[in-house]
């Protein structure tokens, strides 16, 4: 969100202009519920738990003008995007009958590797016909295309465009009268100094459309009035043309603003680090501040307004030693200690020395050619910090496109990482979170493995099946047996390659049919291979005496699948399908075995039992 429209304005400023004039300007009607949800504003992106961070800050009942203005000026950009589980969160956040909408501002991709377009089909199949629209902030044409097939897309370059796609966007929920009339809303601005009210001065509003409003003095000391339409302004109060930016005036709300003039403190900022690249940790010290109200650090371009507040951290004291996060690209960058007043302005209290952030210089080696699915060694040189990664990605793949990767370590100079399962040409890469351009990159081949497996043609369902087989002794390599055409990564009962059985024996399915034996790649979910298997239907029978006395030992021979959970029991006749008095597994003792009889004497049925509590055979016997 730090990055600039083709406007100049940062994509922030932007969308926080174009939601407050949306909110302040919306008709009033009864039966228009708006509700807001903010995302990756809580928590930094590095941060655990940033991809848990969305939160409903104002419920769709009404419509809060003035509290939703308030939160849309001090959101933040600073975390992930989960807007899957944001989208999945959004169907409980509907409470009113009606047309629903939910509209998405985004500019980039799911960052947390939920599934959009899952989320988005959970909307609909719980019951929620909401009509879902994208605004993308300045996102690359691919990544609309992308979105383009999940959900109607407007992708705006500017404020302007962002505006009008919000308005195209609501045109069937929010629809104002046909010829609105310009509704003056009262607005009062009360000036503070020093701790008291600003005795003399003026104070004019500054509207969108450039024109000047002078507010009127009140016989309250520090207090001016006026009336003027919806719509957002910029204060200015003399002496001193003090500029207070973005008031919402909103309809229907209590337009008060609070504006404080106190002269702010001198404050000196220095960035004593020799060497600072792309988001990377730096230290910073700051002196001559006074500790008092909401006081920040910001990083931003040289040259940039005051408005931005990228890289924004707490300043705390009258003077510290913070660490801060360098920005994602790389230029000429200042250091600027802020003032917040309550109107969440900031005003530029110090600021440091232009400072270079660049491109860290850093080197990948390792093997030109690998095997697939196994580990091998890279070995890289880099000033390797907690947000940084080594992936490998298919050769020709997009910037900020990864498959595995492992995070580096400042105390070593190597990972272990483990191939692709399919061979081809690749690319290692080393990046950081934040950006999509890597750092370096190296092309390296993958090698087929040798693989295959041996079992029989065809078994039993519900048996455990001999599979020997031959593959790299892998934990994250599993065998088993699933649907033929199952999707990959399907499994039913399975065994880890690392776990050294071979041969193995595999619990089957339950069920008849063609079926397949693979080995899957579990970090990739991909078939390495695959045999195909016939599962016959599960036949059982059971043989036993036909009267026993109470409490009496019984000698059961049976056949049957004899897998997991499988048993042979004694139960009262008419017993429901699972009961159970004494029993014995079949799997301990294949065949033949012995259990007690009941103590009370009555008409009663030996039964084989599956584990799903499917009785393949019975037979009757009388307990006296």
């Amino acid at each position: 969100m730090w990055n600039k429209l083709s406007d100049g304005r940062y994509r922030i400023d932007a969308a926080k202009q174009v939601l407050s004039e949306f909110i302040a300007t919306a008709p009033d009607k009864e039966d228009l519920h708006i509700g807001l949800r903010l995302y990756g504003s809580q928590k930094s992106h590095r941060e655990p738990g940033a991809c848990e961070d969305t939160v409903l800050v104002v419920p769709i009942e009404g419509f809060a003008r003035s509290q939703m203005l308030k939160l849309v000026k001090e959101a933040r950009a600073i975390g992930a995007t989960p807007l899957a589980l944001s989208l999945n969160a959004a169907a409980d956040d509907f409470t009113k009958e009606g047309k629903k909408q939910v509209i998405v501002f985004t500019d980039g991709e799911e960052s947390c590797d939920g599934d959009v377009a899952a989320a988005l089909a959970k909307l609909k199949s719980s019951g929620i016909d909401a009509d879902v629209r994208i605004i993308g902030i300045g996102l690359p044409k691919a990544v609309a295309e992308r979105f383009a097939t999940l959900a109607p897309i407007e992708n705006a370059d500017s404020a302007l465009k962002l505006a009008q796609a919000l308005k195209n966007a609501t045109a069937s929920t929010v629809t104002a009268p046909a010829a609105p009339m310009i509704e003056k809303q009262k607005v009062t601005v009360k000036v503070t100094k020093n701790g008291g009210p600003l005795a003399e001065g003026e104070v004019t509003l500054l509207g969108a459309d450039k024109a000047l409003s002078k507010l009127t003095k009140s016989e309250e000391p520090g207090t001016w009035t006026g009336e003027l339409p919806a719509g957002l302004y910029t204060a200015i109060v003399s002496p001193g043309d003090r500029q207070f930016p973005e008031l919402g005036v909103a309809r229907s709300a209590d337009n008060t603003f609070i504006l404080d003039v106190t002269e702010l403190p001198k404050v000196t900022v220095e960035i004593p680090n020799e060497e600072i690249t792309v988001l990377h940790e730096f230290a910073l010290l700051f002196s001559g501040a006074n500790g008092i109200g909401d006081q920040y650090i910001i990083i931003a371009l040289v040259g940039s307004p005051d408005s931005a507040v990228p890289n924004l951290r707490d300043a705390i004291g009258k003077e510290a030693t913070m660490s801060i996060i360098a920005p994602e690209l790389p230029g000429m960058y200042e250091a600027r200690f802020a003032q917040r007043d309550a109107h969440l302005e900031y005003t530029i209290c110090g600021r440091s020395k232009p400072f270079e952030v660049k491109i860290p210089e850093v080197t990948l080696e390792l093997p030109a050619s690998v095997t697939a699915s196994s580990p091998f060694t890279v070995k890289f040189k880099a000033p390797a910090q907690g947000s940084d990664w080594i992936g490998w990605v298919k050769a020709g793949a997009a910037d900020g496109e990864y498959g595995n990767y492992v995070r580096p370590s400042a105390n070593s100079d190597t990972v272990q990482i483990n191939a692709p399962a399919e061979v081809g040409d690749y690319e290692m890469r080393y990046a950081t979170d934040g950006t999509p351009t890597p750092f370096a990159r190296k092309a390296f081949k993958v090698e087929a493995a040798a693989i295959s497996l041996e079992a029989p043609a065809s078994v039993m369902a519900g048996t455990q099946v001999p599979i020997s087989w031959k593959a790299p002794a892998l934990g994250h390599l599993y065998i088993t047996i699933v649907d033929k055409g199952a999707e990959p990564g399907a499994y039913n009962d399975y065994n880890r390659l690392d776990s050294g059985e071979n041969p193995m024996l595999l619990q089957s399915p339950r069920k008849s049919g063609d079926m397949e034996i693979r080995i899957n790649d579990e970090q990739q979910s991909i078939v390495l291979f695959r045999r195909p298997i016939t599962l016959t239907e599960m036949k059982a029978s059971i043989k036993g005496p036909a009267e026993v006395a109470v409490n009496a030992t019984i000698t059961l021979e049976w056949t049957g699948p004899n897998g997991y959970g499988d048993f042979v029991t004694i139960v009262k006749v008419g017993g429901a399908d699972g009961e159970y008095l004494s029993y014995a597994n079949t799997i301990d003792s294949p065949n033949k075995s012995e259990i007690k009889a009941p103590e009370e004497a009555g008409a009663y049925e030996l039964r084989y039992t599956t584990r799903d509590n499917q009785v393949l055979a019975r037979q009757p016997i009388t307990v006296k």
